[in-house]
């Protein structure tokens, strides 16, 4: 988080505007914290043309020449590897997030947003809900970045001190054999068996 955010301060010249158009994954999660740190609006969206109007998009690698074509600057793509791996190759005018973050600091200095911004597809994300978790909870999370109630959701965990485990596709999962070996309390998204569905 704390690279991503000096990237976008120092690299991208701080812009108001940050597009995401990524799946589930941490870096999604890091990208999203770092933007409202800095005090940008991020707007999570779902395809490439709502990116319109962002001063910065990350976006996962097969649409970063869709993004281009949406008229943004500063295009950057992920490769969604679970490592955060460099693509292969990303088209002219756009960059590779994983080569250009390493070299920005480790350490976020900058001042405490005022308010934090974050939108769906160009709307106001809705009011977080009061969940029944805290700091001791590992949360199991299956929503997508681009649902409005799974994000609000999502940050909701978050603000609450608990821990996530991310799963992108839990359908190819062992959820109880997960549920034993993250030591997880709770789902967002998914059925665990045993554990309660916060969003149900």
């Amino acid at each position: 988080m704390a690279k991503s955010a000096n990237l976008l301060v120092d690299g991208l010249g701080l812009p108001e505007r940050i597009g995401l158009l990524l799946p589930l994954h941490w870096q999604t999660v890091c990208l999203l914290l770092a933007g409202v740190a800095t005090g940008a609006t991020v707007d999570v969206v779902s395809s490439p043309a709502a990116l319109a109007g962002s001063g910065a998009a990350f976006v996962a690698g097969p649409h970063a020449q869709a993004a281009l074509d949406a008229g943004v600057d500063e295009v950057l793509a992920l490769s969604g590897h679970p490592l955060g791996a460099p693509l292969p190759s990303v088209p002219a005018m756009a960059s590779d997030y994983a080569r250009e973050v390493p070299s920005y600091g480790d350490h976020w200095g900058g001042p405490a947003p005022v308010r934090w911004s974050v939108e769906v597809d160009g709307r106001p994300l809705p009011a977080l809900p009061v969940l029944e978790v805290g700091p001791a909870d590992r949360v199991l999370v299956a929503v997508s970045p681009s649902d409005p109630f799974g994000l609000a959701a999502l940050l909701a965990v978050l603000t609450a001190g608990a821990a996530l485990v991310l799963a992108p596709d839990p359908g190819g999962l062992d959820l109880a054999a997960v549920a034993t070996g993250e030591r997880l309390t709770a789902g967002l998204g998914a059925a665990v068996p045993g554990l309660r569905d916060l969003l149900a």
